[in-house]
């Protein structure tokens, strides 16, 4: 296992390497640490902004969850992820980059100003991105362990130091670089095996007839705890627009024009990958590894028969890219929950530039660390777990800022409203203290959705302020 653990090495070396560089430019900087400086291209930005949502999921998740859930429960829930960019581009892109802060909190707390929204909010951020992050962890984890040879709790430690390290000092522009470098790896390693396992079986039809000959439930669909097929496409279609690490690379946008492209090109290089993994990878696992104790390991396995060493190590890279690509996005924006969404006004009015730089620094190690530690003990079906995390987020953030942004009657009562009862339903239908025979997601969109409009019926309209600053997002910038 030589040539694999040089190559992982190297590639761990770097990663940390570029957020040396890049924090001698973040550290004295807002702008420069959260988004960039503003001014990252289409072409880069679509690559980081696919890298930020291909996972580990992605790579060890999804394959998983097809093994064990069936490919037609798998495609509903990726399917929704395709159908979320292009609403996000329509929706929030241009309007969001237009609007120019940091945050999915930044833009809430100003469309509905209240101590409620500047707490809640980023409390949902870091609850829910703190589960996605463990669910990261198990991924680098068990890769490492399987291909490697290394412990699993060793591996934990030595890769949330890595991505902890860059992250914490180099920022949106670290994360932008790695994310690249990431993209294109994690594409190259998937879509290449996919390819040289199609070529081996001849077509990707004969090779998925073999596979539901051997295992008939591959090309069913079970039963998922969370909810039904919908509710997981609900879920991820509703979070895109949303979710806070993708919309902080919008707010890294030139403009709204290059941020739309980069959503819309970025879903294309998604798709791609995933429709190669479940369609080629997930069929030759089932086929050669019928009876997985764990189904997230298919993937793992069918590296470690199927190709020699250095393939073996590019393909440990590729996981761990898949990984830190997410890992650092969730972290940043857990980071920017923390020291600009919840402590920022405090702050900046108080402290100097090197003691927010520290705070920045700080909260992205205490976020780590706290994932390290529950990722110890970590749970079965990574797909499933975090998803339940991302629809929390859907539930509670959807329908305020799309009503925010497109809906003339909604006012502040209606958006504290559709807040705190979108989340709060959804936690309550999760958990199956209220049961409607629908998915939660279901219940708690509707819930948020009636909240909001009754707030934006009976409630006192907006000023005509707020109606002239909203409607300046809409307009194409000079």
């Amino acid at each position: 296992m030589l040539v694999e653990q040089i190559l992982v090495v190297l590639y761990l070396a770097a990663c940390i390497g570029i957020g040396v560089y890049a924090s001698r430019k973040v550290l004295t900087s807002r702008d420069e640490y959260w988004v960039a400086g503003r001014r990252i291209g289409a072409a880069v930005n679509t690559m980081a902004i696919m890298a930020s949502l291909a996972s580990g999921g992605s790579i060890i998740g999804v394959m998983g969850y097809a093994y064990s859930q069936g490919i037609p429960a798998t495609f509903a829930l990726f399917a929704g992820a395709v159908v979320g960019f292009p609403l996000a581009s329509i929706l929030v892109a241009r309007q969001l980059r237009n609007f120019g802060r940091y945050t999915i909190t930044d833009f809430l707390a100003f469309r509905f100003p209240s101590p409620v929204v500047r707490v809640l909010v980023p409390s949902l951020i870091v609850i829910a991105f703190t589960a996605y992050i463990i669910a990261q962890l198990k991924a680098a984890g068990i890769t490492a362990n399987a291909l490697l040879g290394i412990p699993y709790d060793t591996a934990l430690v030595v890769a949330t130091l890595v991505f902890v390290t860059y992250v914490s000092i180099g920022g949106m522009i670290a994360i932008t670089w790695t994310d690249v470098v990431q993209g294109v790896l994690m594409l190259f390693v998937v879509v290449g095996t996919a390819l040289v396992v199609i070529w081996r079986a001849g077509s990707p039809f004969a090779l998925i007839a073999q596979a539901t000959e051997v295992a008939p439930e591959l090309g069913g669909l079970a039963n998922p705890e969370i909810g039904s097929a919908v509710g997981y496409f609900i879920i991820w279609a509703t979070a895109i627009p949303v979710i806070p690490h993708i919309v902080m690379r919008v707010f890294t946008a030139r403009d709204g024009r290059s941020a739309q492209l980069s959503l819309n090109f970025a879903m294309l290089a998604y798709s791609v990958m995933i429709l190669a993994a479940v369609l080629a990878i997930v069929p030759l696992g089932k086929i050669a590894f019928p009876d997985l104790a764990d189904a997230d390991r298919v993937f793992l396995r069918v590296i470690q028969s199927e190709f020699p060493a250095v393939i073996r190590g590019i393909a440990v890279a590729a996981v761990l890219a898949a990984v830190m690509s997410t890992t650092d996005a969730l972290l940043l924006a857990c980071s920017s929950a923390i020291a600009h969404d919840l402590l920022g006004d405090l702050l900046r009015r108080k402290a100097s530039d090197k003691t927010l730089a520290a705070i920045r620094v700080a909260s992205a190690w205490v976020i780590g660390i706290l994932a390290l530690y529950w990722a110890l003990s970590p749970p079965e079906l990574l797909t499933r777990f975090y998803t339940a995390g991302i629809g929390l987020l859907s539930a509670g953030l959807f329908v305020p800022t799309i009503a925010g942004l497109w809906w003339k009657r909604a006012n502040r009562a209606g958006g504290l409203a559709s807040l705190v009862a979108g989340a709060g339903t959804y936690v309550l239908a999760l958990g199956g203290v209220v049961d409607f025979g629908l998915p939660p997601i279901v219940v708690a969109l509707s819930a948020s959705a009636l909240a909001m409009a009754a707030g934006g019926l009976l409630g006192a309209p907006e000023s005509p302020e707020m109606r002239e600053q909203i409607a300046a997002l809409h307009a194409d910038a000079p």
